[in-house]
């Protein structure tokens, strides 16, 4: 996937940030090391003078690593544009693979830095958002067109870096930033932002292993035909053993519960062993239906 490598050589400003209406806050950044992979977490503001994540400190750290893999773990809201950049040039010219985790939010140049993935992954309840950079300045109107410069190149580069790892048409991409866009989970996947979707821990539901289960008549769809379902031969003798039946009428009816209800598995129909005559099938079907009421019970 290609990266697109920023020049910040012909910005001249150093101002252009978040706007928040108060001081950004501190961030956390951590580097785990084992064997030929490194995680790495970014939770919190991007650079400053508050307290937020330095790109000189991540460039070093990652510079050190002689690993294959690199995972990036993100939870941020973003922060300094400049230092944010710099981070994304760090991870982007690295040599390890990688795999950058959005696991809260990506928002602003975070979103910047998630692009230096080789593999983005998204969680389903994670945000990506991007937007135009803001800037503050107090100046004459000169040094106010003057920024206003630096913000149409430090969007640009924005764009850039979006459109090589997105795929996105630059206009298409800043009319999104235009409008502060977000992009939950899928819907990042769906429009180029992310690779895939880490899903939501669910609480697995583990079926009973048991033939009873598609003869009952309100079991619950997600327990029936489970797919390890006795064959005929061992429903043959939980009816023998069991219920107790006679050993030639449990090999018929297991016989003929297999044609009637189908295993998950499509197994081959088992033809009863003797051939019966009508009047004999339909005493089994009788004594298959008593014997089945009695399964229910």
């Amino acid at each position: 996937m290609a990266k697109h490598i920023v020049n910040l050589a012909g910005l001249r400003s150093v101002r252009a940030v978040n706007r928040a209406p108060a001081r950004l806050g501190h961030g956390s950044f951590r580097v785990n090391a084992a064997d030929d992979a490194a995680d790495i977490y970014i939770y919190g503001d991007i650079g400053g003078w508050w307290g937020g994540i330095e790109p000189q400190e991540i460039a070093e750290e990652i510079a050190a690593l002689d690993v294959a893999t690199l995972n990036v773990h993100v939870n941020s809201p973003g922060g300094v544009v400049f230092d944010g950049i710099a981070i994304y040039n760090a991870f982007a010219s690295h040599d390890a693979n990688i795999v950058m985790h959005v696991e809260g939010i990506a928002a602003s140049i975070a979103s910047v830095i998630v692009m230096a993935g080789d593999e983005i992954r998204v969680g389903e309840s994670a945000n990506i958002m991007i937007h135009k950079p803001w800037s503050f300045m107090i100046g004459d109107a000169d040094e106010m067109r003057a920024e206003a410069d630096v913000l149409d190149g430090l969007e640009q580069g924005i764009v850039d870096i979006y459109r090589a790892r997105t795929e996105n048409d630059a206009d298409a991409l800043k009319v999104w930033m235009k409008a502060e866009t977000w992009f939950r989970g899928q819907q990042a996947v769906d429009d180029g932002f992310a690779d895939s979707v880490t899903p939501n821990k669910t609480k697995e539901k583990k079926a009973a292993r048991s033939a009873l289960l598609d003869i009952y008549q309100n079991t619950p769809s997600d327990l029936r035909t489970a797919p390890d379902l006795p064959e005929v031969r061992q429903f043959e003798h939980l009816l023998r053993d069991a219920e107790q039946m006679p050993s030639n009428l449990a090999k018929r009816v297991a016989a003929a519960a297999a044609r009637v209800f189908k295993s998950a598995r499509d197994e081959r129909e088992v033809a009863p062993r003797d051939e019966v005559d009508s009047a004999a099938v339909a005493e089994l079907t009788r004594r298959f239906e008593r014997a089945a009421h009695l399964f229910k019970s």
